[in-house]
């Protein structure tokens, strides 16, 4: 792995970004990446094992791990000469684009459900994106079509670029450089539509090779979890979730294109899911515990590491990390 050690922050890895990508980041970054790797060791006695890291992603300009797509791939769309962006988002990465498009200069249209987190509405207006709220969310990528065919935007959702897998590779090569050859056993990533999971497997699998790669598991909240259902089914594809009763915020992806390709990637790991409550509890607790203020989707793989290690998929001498994706900010206060 060849890190620039002069910088801080995701751009330091070579072997991801160029040195033009680099030099233009430097008009654009707003600190993305870098973020801590915590002990928790009373939420690990707590949960039952021998070790649970916390890779805190809070700590990213806009409270969530969506900073590193969102800076790159601004990055990449005003390179392109884009004329502004669109993307759907319930909440998190909409709030980066828009910091990210301000930051760059970019018109930013970001298409959100009615339910968004205030925290996020109020990024995306002081930012100056432009604002639509959805009542029907099965309508939000053909209201970006719409968007971006009305304005000449780009559209930048999760499933229209390949920036957005790129660039979060960095969290992967992050927790090699931070864990120093000592890795965990596990990594346990909340989930919506799989990019997160999907670039961690091939960070890790291009710097760790796969006999030294960390099992990867995933967590959905219960009332919205295709990719659990299929991998509990046994079967190679994700069918729709006929409904999404999820808490406000992040993790509400009825159908995740990349399904399948999340199945393989945790092949070797799991998937669980878990009722809001449950990921409230464990999030709350890691709180007490630890002084860890982490995110509910944080609270899911928390849970689930908990479910692992009882039906001992895992086991209690593991050394499992979780991924915080978003802090308290970025949190349903039903469940604060």
């Amino acid at each position: 792995m060849h890190i620039n050690s002069d910088v801080r922050g995701m751009w330091r890895y070579a072997d991801l970004f160029s040195a033009a990508d680099l030099d233009a980041s430097r008009s654009i970054t707003l600190g993305e990446g870098d973020t801590p790797v915590h002990e928790a060791p009373r939420t690990a006695a707590n949960i039952g094992c021998h070790r649970i890291l916390i890779k805190d992603e809070s700590q990213n300009p806009s409270g969530s791990f969506k900073d590193r797509s969102g800076a790159y791939t601004v990055l990449k769309m005003r390179e392109q000469g884009a004329k502004g962006i669109v993307l759907q988002s319930t909440g998190n990465a909409a709030a980066s684009f828009a910091i990210y498009a301000a930051r760059a200069g970019l018109p930013c249209h970001v298409v959100v459900p009615d339910d968004v987190l205030p925290m996020n509405v109020h990024q995306i207006i002081r930012s100056g994106a432009m604002l639509t709220q959805l009542s029907d969310w099965t309508q939000a990528d053909a209201t970006c079509a719409q968007i971006a065919k009305a304005t000449g935007f780009h559209v930048v959702s999760a499933a229209n670029t390949p920036h957005r897998m790129y660039a979060k590779q960095s969290l992967g090569f992050e927790i090699v450089e931070q864990c120093d050859g000592d890795m965990p056993d596990a990594i346990f990533c909340p989930t919506g539509g799989g990019i997160a999971v999907l670039a961690l497997r091939q960070a890790l699998g291009r710097l760790c090779g796969d006999r030294g790669m960390p099992r990867l598991y995933i967590s959905q909240y219960a009332g919205c979890c295709p990719i659990v259902d299929a991998f509990n089914a046994g079967v190679d594809h994700v069918s729709p979730c006929p409904t999404a009763d999820t808490p406000r915020g992040g993790m509400r992806t009825p159908f995740p294109r990349r399904g399948a390709d999340v199945l393989q990637a945790i092949s070797s790991g799991g998937a669980f899911s878990v009722s809001p409550a449950a990921a409230a509890l464990q999030a709350g607790n890691c709180g007490k515990q630890d002084g860890i203020n982490v995110g509910l989707e944080c609270g899911t793989a928390l849970a689930s590491a908990a479910i692992a290690l009882i039906v001992g998929d895992l086991p209690r001498t593991s050394t499992i990390m979780v991924v915080n994706t978003a802090g308290i900010s970025k949190m349903d206060p039903r469940y604060l």
